[in-house]
């Protein structure tokens, strides 16, 4: 039986799903991915899998008991994701903060907290953050934070490989 951590993660990375189709042309969207020898919660490839690759990774906000956001633990959330994306090739790479109870104090503001750190040492790309609530009447909320920029990746072949050998969880069939 699925957790209510599970549940919402899955509801989140639905709502990352949808932000995407809303936004590419004709994309594939690959939930829970195996991309580039690591794991990408939302894998997403333009164009009918020739265009830019766009790659989420997600966690859910931890809150006390009184209902404040716990702004040091996020924050070494964040941080570890962001080493993550280092190894990850990919053009646009969005961190999604998920709160299941944004009813509660406080908003974990990504803006704010990682602004500098968010772009490419080169300066050619920057990490974009979506935040997703997902509120007690079954609402799903999806909010760009920080939008992203087009990182150096040269992924083509590695592309090829993999719309060969894995279905997508979403595309549009003609």
């Amino acid at each position: 039986m699925a957790t209510n951590e599970q549940i919402s993660l899955g509801r989140a990375k639905n709502a990352v799903l949808s932000y995407f189709e809303r936004r590419m042309s004709v994309p594939k969207i690959y939930l829970d991915a195996g991309w580039a020898d690591g794991h990408v919660d939302v894998l997403a490839i333009d164009r009918d899998g020739v265009g830019d690759v766009h790659a989420a990774l997600l966690f859910l906000e931890r809150r006390f008991p009184d209902g404040l956001l716990d702004i040091a633990h996020d924050g070494r959330v964040v941080q570890s994701l962001m080493e993550k994306f280092t190894t990850v090739p990919a053009h646009f790479k969005y961190i999604v903060a998920v709160d299941p109870n944004p009813v509660g104090a406080g908003r974990f503001d990504l803006a704010d907290r990682h602004v500098d750190t968010s772009f490419a040492p080169d300066g050619i790309g920057r990490v974009g953050f979506l935040a997703i609530e997902i509120f007690e009447d079954g609402e799903v909320a999806t909010r760009l934070v920080i939008k992203p920029e087009r990182f150096r990746a040269k992924v083509a072949p590695q592309v090829d490989s993999y719309i060969q050998n894995h279905a997508a969880d979403w595309e549009i069939r003609a």
